[in-house]
């Protein structure tokens, strides 16, 4: 398993265990899955890519400008820990 395999699998894992947080909480709280984001400070989130990865490429990136996981508007250029390459990612 490569090194590259390796830390989207572990991204994956960490966004998966985001969304059973935010579940959990939305059960409690009656708030909308929508709503309950993570804050770009939280997500580590830049404003640059980190290397080739990018959210224009991660699953969790939503066009034109949005992330599943972190607040607010994002850049298609940006990164952050919840990275997770698509398969056909380039």
């Amino acid at each position: 398993m490569s090194h590259a395999n390796l830390f989207s699998r572990r991204a994956l894992l960490a966004g998966t265990a985001l969304t059973f947080a935010v579940t959990a909480t939305q059960g409690l709280s009656g708030g909308a899955l929508a709503d309950e984001k993570v804050s770009k400070q939280s997500a580590k989130y830049q404003d640059h890519p980190k290397g080739q990865q990018r959210c224009e490429i991660c699953v969790n990136f939503q066009p034109p400008n949005r992330c599943r996981f972190v607040q607010g508007d994002i850049s298609p250029k940006g990164w952050c820990q919840f990275f997770a390459a698509r398969d056909n990612a380039h």
